[in-house]
């Protein structure tokens, strides 16, 4: 299914889940739904192309926040955090990585018992490579917005992660 047909069936269902869930604001429905459809149209769009090489958009992302963290690196549950994958998804895609020879795992020089992840040269290499093939496709998937509505689009999902990290608060342990 494309993304705009996701869209389409996002639209043709919304007066059957104000019928069948009155308990849910239909605003608050349509919302959720069309996160996950733009959401799906990321993966839709960063798959098909690393396909070639073995990874996806999770694993994808993972070596450029991997990337991001600079000679210090980072640790698998801070992966988990900032990718929003679980320990057994980032431990699949890790060694995915390691594998691929995209990354290093290595012991915390503070603490043994940590690990450290850092990208390899060729980690490196590979982001940048598919950032000068990812540009255009980025571009055009936002194509539809300019630069002031996707500011406005970023402090509304700011705002919105806010609210989510509350409501997350309520049925996280203590609760």
């Amino acid at each position: 299914m494309k993304t705009k047909d996701r869209l389409l069936a996002v639209d043709a269902s919304a007066k059957r889940w104000r019928d069948g869930v009155p308990e849910f604001s239909i605003e608050d429905v349509t919302l959720m739904r069309l996160i996950r459809v733009a959401s799906l149209g990321i993966t839709a769009f960063i798959d098909p192309v690393l396909r070639p090489t073995g990874l996806t958009e999770s694993s994808y992302h993972t070596l450029i926040v991997v990337l991001a963290s600079g000679d210090e690196g980072t640790t698998p549950s801070t992966l988990c955090e900032q990718v929003g994958q679980n320990h057994a998804n980032m431990t699949r895609i890790l060694n995915v990585l390691t594998t691929e020879k995209l990354i290093r795992i290595g012991q915390d020089a503070r603490d043994a018992r940590r690990r450290r992840i850092v990208a390899t040269a060729a980690g490196h290499k590979l982001v940048r490579s598919f950032a000068v093939r990812f540009q255009p496709i980025v571009k055009t998937a936002f194509g539809s917005l300019s630069a002031a509505e996707k500011r406005s689009l970023q402090g509304t999902l700011r705002s919105l992660i806010e609210s989510m990290d509350a409501a997350e608060r309520m049925v996280g342990p203590g609760a």
